[in-house]
């Protein structure tokens, strides 16, 4: 991250730098190293370089106090930076730039306004919230009491969600938006990050946060990894990792890194789509689709893909009267993330005028948790499958598309398996959750005739080399 930044930035004094969610160090340091090399010229004296950079240009705010003494170890060398014979350099205070201030929530609606956290599960043992970030909650003046302070490079790997009782793993709030927003709120020259990708898509209350970023000009550079273990070996992430540069200086194309490389690096309009579609080579075909689409006046997908929860069923709330076998005939199929039950008619409630129909239906999530295999291979959708009139879902489930016939619903459903449907599904599927929006880069066809990937690519004028690139990303589906 530090390497590709502008080498401008090593050999100017007068700037701040800041690491506001600071773990171990390790970018605080590096960036001292750096300054260190880079300011000779500068400041020749090597006592006076080093008082210089390490009072007056590196700064950090600590997620946690044990991260605050981890920190303050790895840059002077000593947690107490009052300690003149071990600190790096000495400071009146044990924590030298170095902060972990207490802050608070401001409550508003049950939420905090600066981090989201719920008020009813916020509070802790010994007075302190345990999910407090002092970087969203306070002014960097209060933090480190400079009036009026600006810094001029903010770095970091900010926290990426808050488990705070709102949801775990993946269902979490995500954080690392906040961040990224409170970083450009301070108009640094330079801001660099690592955050999860998943914000390309949007969803979980990123949508606006996707639009930010997208619309933001300043975005010089941004390294994306699809696999996120490339980053960090020991945590795999759905959706993978990116980290990004922005530059005040900086007006125009992005510079998109496939996998941090430069091999293949091109520069790109981050808003041309919707949402960030992050292969050149999708953007070739996913344009080459929408062309032709539009030629032909063939909507999209997610027109005609059913909400969420479309029976109002909660996989985990079933009504008792629910069995295993079809013990009356007023019971209807009912399909389940166990398997296949039966409910009776009259439970069924809402959109109950669709039962009659044949469905085209696919799990809400995709499997492996919406990760590549070692090959860089998806599935991207999950039980596909027909399910014959006289039949309803749960909310695990959702529905494609219905009909009152059984053959337009199996030529959906080969459409459905398709290598090149399930492409055009994967570019707004970053993660685990498949919804309605997903489905969107996929165009309606009429289903008059059987659809193959043979057919499709014809269709869409794909050639060999790009046909070669959807087998690259997408696994057979029986």
């Amino acid at each position: 991250m530090l390497d590709r930044l502008p080498d401008r930035v090593w050999r100017n004094p007068s700037l701040k730098w800041l690491d506001p969610c600071t773990k171990s160090g390790v970018f605080l340091y590096q960036v001292a190293q750096r300054l260190m090399d880079g300011l000779k010229s500068e400041i020749p004296d090597y006592k006076d370089r080093l008082e210089h950079i390490y009072r007056n240009m590196v700064y950090g705010i600590a997620i946690s106090e044990l991260t605050g003494l981890i920190s303050r170890r790895t840059l002077y060398q000593c947690k107490d930076a009052t300690l003149e014979t071990h600190s790096i350099i000495k400071f009146d205070d044990q924590e030298g730039n170095i902060r972990f201030p207490e802050a608070r929530c401001e409550w508003k609606g049950g939420r905090c306004i600066y981090c989201g956290a719920r008020e009813k599960n916020a509070r802790v043992a010994e007075g302190r919230e345990a999910h407090i970030h002092p970087f969203l909650h306070m002014d960097l003046s209060e933090i480190f009491g400079e009036d009026n302070m600006q810094v001029n490079a903010i770095i970091g790997n900010p926290p990426y969600q808050m488990q705070d009782g709102g949801g775990t793993g993946k269902s979490a709030i995500p954080l690392y938006n906040r961040f990224v927003d409170k970083a450009k709120a301070l108009e640094p020259e330079l801001l660099t990050f690592v955050i999860p990708a998943r914000w390309y898509a949007g969803g979980k209350g990123l949508d606006d946060f996707r639009r930010r970023m997208l619309s933001d000009s300043q975005i010089a550079l941004l390294a994306d990894f699809p696999q996120s273990r490339d980053v960090f070996p020991d945590v795999d992430i759905a959706g993978g990792v990116c980290s990004f540069v922005r530059d005040k200086y900086h007006q125009g194309n992005c510079l998109v890194m496939p996998n941090g490389e430069t091999k293949g690096a091109t520069r790109r309009r981050l808003d041309a789509h919707e949402v960030f579609v992050r292969d050149s080579k999708d953007v070739a075909i996913l344009e080459k689709v929408q062309r032709i689409s539009k030629k032909h006046g063939w909507k999209s997908m997610s027109s005609v893909v059913r909400p969420r929860n479309f029976y109002g069923l909660q996989a985990h709330q079933l009504p008792s009267s629910v069995t295993d076998e079809p013990n009356s005939i007023q019971n209807i199929l009912l399909v389940t993330k166990e398997g296949d039950k039966y409910i009776p008619r009259d439970a069924i409630t809402k959109n109950a005028a669709t039962i009659d129909h044949w469905k085209v239906i696919v799990s809400k999530t995709n499997p492996q948790g919406g990760k590549a295999d070692k090959q860089g291979l998806r599935h991207v959708l999950s039980k596909p499958r027909v399910i014959p009139t006289g039949s309803a879902i749960t909310e695990t489930y959702l529905v494609v598309d219905l009909f009152s016939q059984h053959e337009p619903a199996g030529r959906l459903l080969d459409y459905v398996k398709s290598k090149f449907f399930r492409f055009l599904v994967s570019l707004k599927t970053p993660t685990h959750n498949v919804s309605r929006p997903c489905f969107e880069f996929a165009p309606l066809l009429p289903m008059d005739q059987n659809w193959t990937d043979e057919i499709l690519c014809d269709l869409f004028e794909l050639d060999s080399t790009e046909i070669e690139h959807i087998e690259s990303k997408i696994k057979p589906i029986s």
